[in-house]
């Protein structure tokens, strides 16, 4: 029907055409995929239900095409609204494309996150020539959209920014608007700030709070290691490198228990919102529990345990007298977060 431009998607969630069956999300810029999964999400789905929302993985939709086809078309038990969230979709999803589009009735959207996609992409070309489906192709925003951008999320969180803090924010985010919009809620937050009642930002606020802060790249690091984000893993590993590599490796373990947990739990039946949902004590901030619900179809039990075993091995040679020292570390993150010797997504 329509390949959208970024600015363009929010008047098409404010009045959505009912017989669009499919949002594809795709292009290089990870951040933006998910800022726009989120929005239409929250826009299609029921807000109230958390049951309202669907997930399937690209894996799902591979061995079993006609799937998506048949969530589309099921009516709720409760009569309220639903949308379909698909993760990890690529060139395999293309049939599960076809016949969700092909389908007699689909009145359930699909809201489908495939990564980076090239013009040539088979899956690509369905959504971009079928009057049924919507195509958001997302890249980096940089230069002065990125600033454009920095400056009206700003001002919808009644933050006001003078040149130096804009600088600042987006050289230690990267320009990567996910992290962005993340620092921009906490200080909005920090200062009480809304528009009707702005308030300025300052370097102050920045420097006590900003994701430049050693705690903060880590948390960052793991959700970037989890979320198979390598841009984002090798940025926060630049950011921590001169720092010792055993709280990041400690970190990142305790996320992985976690993920055990719950990837124990979404086999016993459970789905991965709820598994995530359930852990005792909970993932905190809670924002964390939307992406690895998104991520846990792609972790295994097997490659949890070899990730494992992974950062124990990198504290243990650490502690090596005559070793590689934080070296061995900050190699065993890097390797997990390209998921080199693990295995990777099928495993």
């Amino acid at each position: 029907m329509a390949v959208l431009k970024r600015g363009e998607l929010p008047r098409h969630l404010s009045r959505w055409n009912p017989d669009v069956r499919l949002l594809l999300l795709a292009g290089p810029d990870e951040s933006g995929t998910r800022e726009a999964a989120g929005a239409a999400l929250n826009a299609l789905g029921d807000r109230e239900d958390p049951m309202s929302v669907t997930e399937l993985s690209g894996d799902e939709l591979r061995s079993d095409p006609g799937r998506l086809a048949d969530e589309a078309a099921s009516v709720s038990m409760f009569g309220g609204r639903r949308v379909i969230r698909v993760t990890g979709a690529g060139e395999a999803a293309q049939e599960a494309v076809r016949l969700l589009l092909a389908a007699p009735v689909a009145g359930n959207p699909v809201v489908m996150l495939a990564g980076e996609l090239t013009k040539a992409s088979g899956l690509r070309k369905l959504a971009e020539e079928s009057p049924l489906a919507l195509a958001l192709i997302s890249y980096p925003l940089e230069g002065r959209d990125l600033a454009n951008w920095l400056a009206r999320e700003a001002q919808e969180r009644g933050l006001r920014l003078d040149g130096a803090v804009a600088e600042r924010l987006l050289a230690t985010s990267d320009g990567d608007t996910g992290i962005l919009a993340s620092e921009l809620d906490k200080y909005a937050l920090y200062l009480d700030s809304s528009p009707g009642e702005p308030k300025r930002l300052e370097r102050a606020h920045v420097a006590a709070l900003g994701a430049d802060s050693a705690e903060e790249d880590m948390a960052a690091l793991v959700s970037a290691v989890v979320a198979a984000d390598r841009r984002a893993v090798e940025r926060q590993l630049r950011l921590l490198a001169d720092g010792s590599a055993i709280p990041a490796l400690r970190a990142m373990a305790r996320r992985l228990v976690q993920m055990a947990e719950a990837r124990a739990a979404m086999e016993s039946g459970a789905d991965p919102r709820s598994a995530v949902k359930g852990l005792r004590p909970p993932v905190y901030p809670f924002r964390e529990q939307d992406l690895l619900a998104a991520a846990l179809p792609q972790w295994p039990m097997a490659r949890i345990r070899r990730a494992l075993s992974a950062m124990l091995e990198g504290e243990r040679l650490i502690k090596t007298a005559g070793g590689p020292g934080d070296t061995a570390g900050w190699q065993a993150i890097l390797g997990l977060g390209l998921g080199l010797g693990l295995g990777g997504a099928h495993a």
